[in-house]
């Protein structure tokens, strides 16, 4: 009985690891336009 689509586990899995990834990539990312924008207002 194969069904089309993703179950809820399967989303919840893949919700939970974006999450992850998104805490772990946005703060170095806010902290690289931070150090942009003081490098720019040195110049």
């Amino acid at each position: 009985m194969k069904n089309k689509g993703f179950s809820l586990i399967e989303l919840i899995v893949v919700i939970a690891i974006i999450a992850v990834l998104v805490g772990v990539i946005a703060p170095q990312f806010l902290g690289y336009t931070k150090r942009a924008k003081e490098s720019v207002a040195k110049n």
